[in-house]
C-alpha cells in the first residue's frame, strides 16, 4: 500500500481538503481522510504540493499523428475513401512517441485518440493511459467512438480528388449512406440472416448497438444539426460533437439532444473560415447553458502537455473560473468517454491516477512533480521512473 500525506487534494467531484491523505491500495483509492491514516505504508509527502486526479484530454491524435517529420509519422487519415470505418486507431498508434512523456510530465495520464477528420467516416478511436511500450497494453477502451467529420475538411479533402464529397450536401449522403448499409447489415445480423462479412459494416456493429458514440468533427452551427439530424434523430445513435466553435449558437438545442461537446483547440491561430468565432469564452457559455463539455488539445494542433495552460486560459480569460474549468480535464471529460466509474476524481474505489504539482497547474510556474498511474509511481521528482 501507499500513502500520499499532507497536501492539498483537489478531488473535483467532493471538493479541496487541505493537508489531507490518500491511501492506494492494489492500484485504486483506498481511503481519503483529512486526518492521518495509520500503517505502516510507503510514503509520499506532499506537504506543500496540490494533488489532482490524473487529467484527462478528451480529444487528441497522440501517437498517430508525430510533431516532427512530415508523412513518415502521419497515420491518422487514409483518404483514399471518404467513408473508412474499418480502420482502427490502434493498428497505428506508436507509443513510442516523445509526446507520451509529454503528457506525463504534466500529469495527464488518460487519453482520446483516434483517426483525423479528412474523411467522413474515418474509423476507430480509443481511450488509453499515456504510460506503456505496447499500445494494447495501454489501453482502457477499444474501440471507443467510430470518427466522423462535417465541415470544410473532408470538402477540402475530396474537392482536391474531384470526388464525393464537394459540397456539405455531399458530405451528410456519404454520412447517411454509411450508416444506412450499416443499418440494414446490422439488423440482419440480429435476425441470423445471412449475410456477407464485410468489416467496414462491423465497425459499425458498436455503434448501433450503443456501446460506444458516433464522435463528430463540426465546427458550423448548420454543421452541428445536420450531425445530430442524421445520426440521432434518423438512426438513433449516440453522438458527441468535436470541436463545436459555434455550438455556442446552438446551446439549447444541445442541452435539449443531451449531446456533449468537446471543445477546441483554443490555443492555436487557425485560417478556417469555420473557426473564426473560437473564444475562450465559449466554454463558460456552454457549461452554464448546462451543455456537458470537456476540453481537447487536438494534439498535435497543440502539443498535449499545454492542456493545463489552455484549461487555465479558459477559467482565468474565459471567465470560468478555476474549480468549473478544472472539471472541463478531468471529470467532464470522463464524463463524456463514459469511464467516470474509474477516472475524472479523486474519490475511494477509483483508479488511483494522481498528478501532484509543485503549483497550481493552470499557471506557467507550476511544475509536476509526480505522477501516478494505478498507484504506481510514472514520473517522481520531475524525472520520469
Amino acid at each position: 500500500m501507499l500513502s500520499i500525506e499532507r497536501g492539498k487534494i483537489f478531488t473535483v467531484t467532493n471538493g479541496i481538503i487541505n493537508d489531507g491523505f490518500i491511501l492506494i491500495d492494489n492500484g485504486r483509492i483506498k481511503e481519503i481522510s483529512s486526518k492521518p491514516i495509520k500503517g505502516n505504508f510507503e510514503k509520499i509527502n506532499a506537504k506543500g504540493k496540490l494533488v489532482f486526479p490524473g487529467f484527462i484530454d478528451a480529444h487528441s491524435h497522440l501517437g498517430l499523428f508525430a510533431l516532427e517529420g512530415g508523412w513518415e509519422g502521419f497515420d491518422g487519415n487514409e483518404m483514399t475513401n471518404p467513408s473508412t470505418p474499418a480502420m482502427r486507431a490502434i493498428d497505428a498508434i506508436n507509443p513510442q512517441d516523445p509526446a507520451y512523456k509529454d503528457a506525463i510530465s504534466a500529469g495527464i495520464t488518460t487519453i482520446f485518440t483516434g483517426p483525423g477528420s479528412g474523411n467522413v467516416v474515418g474509423g476507430q478511436s480509443v481511450i488509453m493511459k499515456t504510460y506503456g511500450e505496447i499500445a494494447d497494453e495501454m489501453i482502457i477502451r477499444n474501440p471507443a467512438g467510430l470518427k466522423c467529420a462535417f465541415g470544410e475538411n473532408p470538402k477540402r479533402v475530396y474537392t482536391e480528388k474531384s470526388q464525393l464529397p464537394t459540397t456539405r450536401m455531399g458530405t451528410a449522403k456519404v454520412f447517411r449512406e454509411t450508416l444506412s448499409k450499416a443499418k440494414g447489415y446490422y439488423e440482419n445480423k440480429k435476425k441470423k440472416k445471412k449475410v456477407s462479412f464485410d468489416l467496414n459494416m462491423e465497425a459499425l456493429i458498436p455503434v448501433f448497438e450503443g456501446q460506444i458514440p458516433l464522435r463528430i468533427h463540426s465546427h458550423r452551427a448548420d454543421d452541428i444539426v445536420t450531425a445530430i439530424r442524421i445520426a440521432k434523430h434518423e438512426f438513433g445513435l449516440k453522438a458527441v460533437i468535436e470541436h463545436g466553435t459555434d455550438a455556442v449558437r446552438v446551446r439549447d438545442f444541445l442541452v435539449k439532444e443531451k449531446v456533449p461537446v468537446v471543445v477546441g483547440p483554443l490555443l492555436n491561430v487557425s485560417p478556417k473560415v469555420e473557426t473564426r468565432s473560437a473564444s475562450f469564452e465559449n466554454p463558460t457559455k456552454l457549461i452554464k447553458s448546462g451543455v456537458l463539455t470537456a476540453l481537447m488539445t487536438d494534439h498535435p494542433v497543440i502539443p498535449i502537455q499545454y492542456a493545463l495552460i489552455q484549461a487555465g486560459v479558459v477559467a482565468y480569460q474565459g471567465g470560468l473560473g478555476e474549480e468549473k474549468a478544472l472539471e472541463l480535464i478531468t471529470i467532464n471529460a470522463a464524463k463524456i468517454l463514459e469511464i467516470d466509474k474509474d477516472y475524472g476524481s479523486i474519490e475511494k474505489g477509483k483508479v488511483a491516477d494522481i498528478a501532484i504539482y509543485d503549483g497550481h497547474p493552470f499557471s506557467t510556474t507550476g511544475k509536476c512533480d509526480t505522477v501516478l498511474m494505478c498507484g504506481k509511481a510514472v514520473f517522481k521528482g520531475g524525472k520520469h521512473v
